[in-house]
């Protein structure tokens, strides 16, 4: 069973921002922060139960805002048998944070709901790029994940020309992820997770999008 496309978006308001803490100085160019929630939406399409992953690694005030736009989504439930049901799944919300000399001014840049990344994992960088100076690239892998929270099926999208050490690399990386597969009524259900790699042998690994970046920044003011 899959969930109807019209879920992919939450009903938020998303114009509004927040004022992040005090960010080190010495970096004042915007950067991306991706958060994700676990959130069980009732037959009346409104949260039942929602937590922040990873809550303690935010500044309270952030994952307090964060927190209230979850408890405000709604959503169109799926059904069974014609009959509204229930639906567990992960929250991504994606900010953007631009940092000033007296903290940073958050924005939401987009949310999207999905299987929630339980395990992320890199492949080994290829050793032909790597040898490849100011070599750089964009690789695309699309996961179909099983009810077993895996990567069943893995599709790899290119621009033509793109070396096969790279396209392996993106299929490994993503064999070894993990996710907790959303719930209707439930029961696992099979889903789609699409994970995009920047490559620059210039940085020596790939864009990851995770938040060490935004960790780093805020452990130099504790």
């Amino acid at each position: 069973m899959s969930i109807p496309r019209v879920l992919a978006a939450l009903l938020v308001t998303s114009a509004s921002s927040a004022t992040a803490p005090a960010l080190a100085q010495a970096d004042s160019q915007p950067y991306s922060v991706e958060v994700w929630a676990t959130v069980l939406f009732g037959t009346d399409g409104k949260p039942l139960e929602h937590a922040l992953v990873d809550e303690s690694k935010y500044p309270p005030k952030f994952a307090e805002n964060v927190r209230a736009r979850v408890a405000k989504a709604k959503i169109q439930p799926p059904e069974q048998e014609g009959k509204p049901t229930t639906l567990r799944t992960g929250v991504r919300l994606d900010f953007v944070v631009t940092p000033t000399s007296e903290g940073g001014q958050v924005r939401i840049a987009g949310l999207s709901m999905g299987a929630l990344p339980l395990k992320r994992y890199y492949a080994s960088y290829p050793k032909d790029i790597a040898q490849t100076g100011g070599w750089e690239g964009e690789v695309e892998g699309v996961c179909t994940i099983g009810i077993d929270g895996k990567c069943r099926l893995i599709d790899i999208k290119s621009l033509p020309g793109m070396p096969e050490s790279v396209r392996r690399y993106a299929k490994a990386s993503l064999e070894g992820w993990v996710f907790a597969p959303q719930e209707v009524g439930g029961k696992p259900i099979e889903g789609e997770f699409t994970l995009r790699l920047k490559l620059n042998t210039l940085d020596s690994a790939p864009e990851d999008f995770r938040q060490d970046k935004f960790q780093r920044l805020i452990n130099s003011k504790q």
